[in-house]
């Protein structure tokens, strides 16, 4: 994946191709609708859940707004007191806090996503590793019968070769469709592991932290009569 970024991720549409034109070749149908769910989880469920883990990895502004609450109340600490200062220092500190929370909360949404989505990710690898295994076959086999990709005609072979042809493109696809089961199933007992994530995303969500309102604050703060400049403040 070098100079591509993990939201990225292709679908190997020639091995695709491949496995297609065989399965139309004899009829085999269940093989074209597991390739069709195999594409929409790979090319959808795949990178939604890939860029929902970037999404939430990439967040810091709840922080950097901690940040800078916290360096404005510093910097007026050195020279400035009175209930307007109180009160303003008291509110940034609740602000700092909520927003301190919410950052704790992000990161842990980021994990979450990760561990589904490094899960799915091992899941596709299999995959794509099952898909090409498949098409390497059937092009083998097709190669030593002469079949030409692309084309729905048999090569002109003898009724014995036919069968032999049809049985291995059948004992392919049969490998194929146990592998990929297999391959499904456990990504299923993989996510039973994480089925609690769905409940921790909910009361993330519940308790999400809310920004403290100034409230009756708004009346001091904003009031200059309620701030003093401190006697031994540098006045710089």
């Amino acid at each position: 994946m070098t100079g591509r970024t993990s939201t990225e991720l292709l679908y190997p549409r020639k091995a695709d191709q491949e496995v297609r034109f065989y399965a139309d070749l004899i009829g085999a149908d269940g093989i074209l609708e597991l390739l069709d769910n195999l594409k929409k989880f790979l090319l959808g469920d795949l990178r939604k859940s890939l860029a929902l883990a970037d999404t939430f990895a990439s967040q810091s502004k709840l922080k950097t707004a901690s940040e800078r609450v916290t360096d404005t109340k510093l910097s007026l600490r050195t020279a400035w007191q009175g209930d307007g200062f109180d009160q303003f220092a008291a509110y940034a500190d609740e602000t700092t806090k909520a927003l301190d929370a919410g950052q704790a909360s992000l990161g842990a949404l980021t994990t979450i996503v990760v561990n589904l989505a490094t899960t799915i990710i091992d899941t596709y690898k299999n995959l794509l590793e099952l898909l090409g295994n498949c098409a390497s076959t059937l092009a083998q086999l097709g190669g030593k019968f002469g079949v030409v990709l692309g084309s729905a005609v048999f090569p002109p072979l003898t009724p014995v070769a036919i069968k032999d042809l049809i049985d291995g493109i059948n004992s392919a696809f049969t490998t194929f469709w146990r592998d990929c089961n297999a391959g499904l199933t456990k990504l299923l007992t993989d996510m039973t592991a994480l089925i609690g994530a769905g409940f921790q995303l909910r009361v993330i969500e519940r308790n999400f932290p809310k920004i403290p309102s100034v409230g009756t604050s708004t009346v001091v703060v904003a009031d200059p009569k309620r701030w003093r400049i401190k006697p031994d403040a540098d006045p710089a």
